[in-house]
């Protein structure tokens, strides 16, 4: 009580400080100064950064020259004519494979197994179409006309035939250099 009353007189706070209100934010104290951000100009330095950006500028240009051209066909989109076969060949496949085929087909009054084997063939036949023009697209025909083989196996492979005869009409592909040269 004696020393309550003496830090009263003195003016003092009765509670104790807090350790939050000892704690001193870091670099709050400007203790840690660098450099300075803007370094000094001289003629010499603004020469050297004009050649370094010249420099930076025409290695983008060298390098865009050597781009290939933006293509739509290059994107990896199934499209139109593929779109409309990869749907067809899904319904005939489903038709001729599906498990519930021979179920509908005894609900609309047709129990035949050679019916049956009849739509299978169908089927095959537009699954073997896919698989090789995936593989002709992608590995015989794109490569020679610098297009991407990933992306015409794929529409090979969904859009069947159309998908070789859409690649065969199609021109090389040309880099950015080369169409500025013509």
């Amino acid at each position: 009580l004696e020393e309550a009353a003496r830090k009263a007189r003195e003016g003092e706070s009765l509670r104790k400080r807090l350790v939050e209100e000892d704690y001193v934010i870091p670099y709050a104290d400007n203790t840690n100064v660098g450099p300075r951000q803007t370094p000094l100009w001289t003629p010499e330095k603004l020469d050297e950064a004009g050649k370094k950006a010249g420099e930076a500028q025409a290695w983008a240009r060298k390098a865009r020259l050597g781009e290939l051209k933006k293509d739509p066909y290059e994107a990896l989109a199934v499209e139109g004519e593929l779109r409309a076969y990869s749907v067809l060949a899904a319904i005939t496949v489903a038709l001729g494979y599906g498990n519930a085929t021979p179920a509908a087909l005894k609900l609309i009054g047709l129990e035949n197994d050679t019916l049956l084997d009849f739509l299978q063939i169908p089927a095959v036949a537009l699954l073997v179409a896919a698989i090789g023009s995936a593989v002709v697209n992608g590995v015989v025909i794109a490569p020679p006309k610098k297009r991407s083989s990933f992306v015409w196996g794929v529409k090979g492979l969904m859009g069947g035939p159309l998908a070789v005869r859409q690649l065969q009409e199609l021109g090389d592909l040309k880099t950015v250099g080369e169409i500025e040269a013509q």
